[in-house]
């Protein structure tokens, strides 16, 4: 196996003016609709909507939480550092940043970590962006990612999902329900 070029572990130029981010799909099929419509009324019920699209490759079987690192990008410093703070009270690692550029340096600093929980509206560049961006780089392409959210309308749900989310969370959120969702898509 050959040893990666240095040079395309640089994250940041997933932030950058010049790079277009890929097409993401805005509407869905109606095999998709449908998909979304399932577990709509638990949304309003229990405050959180959780969809593991597809579990993380990348963890080893019974991986120890504490090896973990879940990086939270939310511009929100406050929502972001509680979220943070439940995580790390769940055994996890985590790291705090307020925008995708943030994030960028970090992952480029120390790698990609175990999961991303990504807010959505944020000033620049927004989560579903990052999101493509994430999914078009090769690195990164399979780090699972839980976006994290005050949209909740259906819509914006689908978006993130056709955009590559592992999950979506709907806030405000429970914290049983926040560190429920982040082992459900950790899960080996």
């Amino acid at each position: 196996m050959s040893t990666p070029d240095p040079s395309d572990l640089d994250f940041t130029t997933l932030v950058e003016e010049t790079a277009p981010a890929p097409v993401v799909r805005e509407t869905p099929t109606p095999a998709e609709e449908e998909e979304a419509l399932i577990g709509s009324r638990h949304l309003g019920a229990e405050g959180f909507h959780m969809i593991a699209a597809r579990r993380s490759t990348s963890v080893a079987p019974a991986a120890d939480p504490s090896t973990q690192v879940v990086l939270v990008v939310d511009d929100d410093l406050p929502t972001a550092e509680l979220a943070a703070r439940v995580l790390r009270r769940a055994g996890y690692q985590a790291a705090v940043v307020g925008n995708p550029r943030d994030a960028a340096r970090h992952m480029t600093k120390l790698g990609p970590p175990a999961l991303v929980l990504l807010d959505v509206e944020m000033p620049g560049m927004g989560g579903f962006d990052f999101l493509a961006r994430m999914r078009g780089n090769k690195y990164l392409k399979d780090t699972p990612v839980i976006l994290f959210t005050a949209l909740s309308e259906r819509r914006h749900i689908v978006r993130g999902l056709l955009a590559g989310a592992d999950g979506y969370i709907a806030k405000p959120i429970s914290a049983s329900a926040l560190v429920a969702a982040v082992k459900t898509v950790l899960q080996p």
